[in-house]
């Protein structure tokens, strides 16, 4: 099995997040430091999960190099949603170690 540790959410960036207003709608833009650039694959499973299971999370959420940015309306951000976005990066953390687990391809050999 190769050594992988998982990619955790190290601090809230509120210099980058930001309230915006958009004609009569206020959106937010929240954005979250991941533990390490996340590689091409986990940020595909993440954002491939990330639209399968929005929850509450906002219009979109996706990582974007070594952050995830989550869009939403004002004071969408809250304990419910933090704890949905943890287990969002838990998930992908379990999907990804999966596709770095070797495949036993012994049980082949009696079809050879």
């Amino acid at each position: 099995m190769n050594e992988w540790e998982d990619i955790t959410i190290t601090r809230h960036d509120k210099q980058h997040s930001e309230h915006l207003s958009a004609d009569d709608r206020e959106l937010s833009r929240q954005v979250f430091v991941l533990s390490e650039m996340p590689p091409q694959r986990w940020q595909e499973i993440f954002n491939a999960a990330m639209v399968g299971s929005p929850g509450r999370l906002g219009r979109e959420a996706q990582v974007n190099g070594r952050t995830v940015v989550i869009w939403g309306g004002p004071r969408i951000f809250d304990d419910y949603d933090a704890k949905h976005l943890k287990n969002m990066i838990a998930y992908t953390n379990e999907s990804y170690r999966e596709i770095l687990e070797p495949v036993n391809l012994s049980g082949f050999d009696e079809f050879g």
